[in-house]
């Protein structure tokens, strides 16, 4: 009787938050039908995000390879046939700096929830990868994988390949100008 007794009183709790997780549930499909009806509708909604990352400057001023780390806040905007975003970088580590505003365009290969994704865009921002700091453009060309283009939340894998087009110079080194370029990579979540 006592195992029959423990039993009950470890089940019912249970039984009593079934109902409750299934109304959220239940909720939560009601939000992405309606996000992506509006969305076959021609009205692109955003997503809003964040990606944490990590940059590596190949190529730099500095003597050895700079690496930070940081985040993007981002919108993302899904255009069924392409996609589009706005972002602040903000990525900082040893002898290195990147802060930088930017507009990306992506092709996404499949129209379904998950779908790989090629594309590039350009940042605007300031970096420092070893030497003094400089100002400029980032072309980038970057490649991911969203998963939830149908749901209400957005995963986000990409690996990007940036080029600061400004040289960066170094105070001990007059003739040892460099541009930094390498890859940016990044896990984000979207809402």
């Amino acid at each position: 009787m006592r195992p029959a007794l423990a039993l009950a009183v470890a089940v019912l709790p249970l039984a009593a938050l079934a109902p409750a997780g299934a109304r959220a549930a239940s909720m939560d499909r009601e939000l992405a039908a309606d996000r992506s009806a509006l969305q076959r509708a021609g009205k692109p909604l955003p997503w809003f995000g964040l990606r944490l990352g990590g940059v590596v400057a190949v190529g730099s001023a500095g003597d050895s390879t700079p690496t930070g780390g940081g985040a993007s806040l981002y919108a993302l905007f899904d255009g069924r046939e392409f996609l589009a975003d706005v972002a602040m970088d903000v990525y900082v580590g040893n002898r290195t700096h990147l802060i930088a505003l930017g507009l990306g365009a992506y092709y996404p290969f499949v129209a379904g929830n998950v779908t790989p994704y090629l594309g590039g865009g350009l940042k605007a921002g300031w970096t420092r990868f070893g030497g003094d700091g400089t100002f400029g453009l980032i072309p980038f060309a970057a490649g991911g994988l969203l998963v939830g283009r149908e749901g209400y939340v957005q995963v986000r894998a990409e690996l990007a390949w940036f080029v600061a087009v400004s040289r960066e110079d170094r105070a001990d080194r007059p003739q040892g100008s460099a541009r930094a370029t390498g890859p940016l990579i990044t896990l984000g979540l979207a809402f």
